[in-house]
């Protein structure tokens, strides 16, 4: 009998020190996945973590550009990348893209870069994203200096950017 009633007293004191709090826990996880959006996504919806080999690549990507090393900065994108700017405009093609990075970027040093997010992101449609929020002292050929701060979204496939979208008014 005592030990009925102890093994009692040990399964109440088990069942009673179950957290009540991972439940809840799990409950607002479930909740969150589940909620009515007010607007609706008609891209992609429910992301999730992506891979973190494609932070790497657009990393990569910041420093080829910072070096003016056009070589590997095209190494980086695919024949048909597409570059969506901060003005609606599109620039379409890796000869473009390259071409206008060489015109607006050739002649600024770029200093005190550093990033303040960087996460890789995948939607329910497999996308692939990195999306950086970062800054730099942007040093212009007269010597004059202006922090610009900037987001960064990257879209990737098979380890090479497809696409691009850029925040913020480019220095020239």
């Amino acid at each position: 009998m005592k030990k009925l009633l102890l093994c009692f007293l040990v399964s109440a004191s088990i069942v009673a020190c179950t957290s009540p709090a991972a439940k809840e826990t799990a409950s607002a996880d479930e909740k969150s996945s589940t909620v009515e959006h007010i607007f609706k996504p008609t891209y992609a919806d429910n992301w999730k973590i992506g891979d973190q080999k494609n932070v790497l690549l657009a990393e990569q990507f910041h420093q080829a550009m910072f070096a003016k090393d056009y070589k590997q900065l095209g190494d980086l994108l695919v024949d048909t990348v597409s570059f969506n700017m901060e003005d609606g405009s599109t620039i379409k093609g890796k000869v473009a893209v390259l071409d206008f990075v060489q015109k607006n970027f050739a002649q600024l040093t770029f200093k005190n870069f550093k990033i303040n997010a960087i996460f890789p992101t995948v939607g329910d449609n497999g996308h692939q994203w990195v999306d950086i929020w970062d800054e730099a002292d942007v040093e212009t050929p007269d010597g004059k200096t202006q922090k610009f701060i900037w987001m960064d979204a990257f879209r990737f496939e098979n380890g090479k950017i497809v696409g691009f979208i850029g925040f913020v008014k480019s220095p020239k």
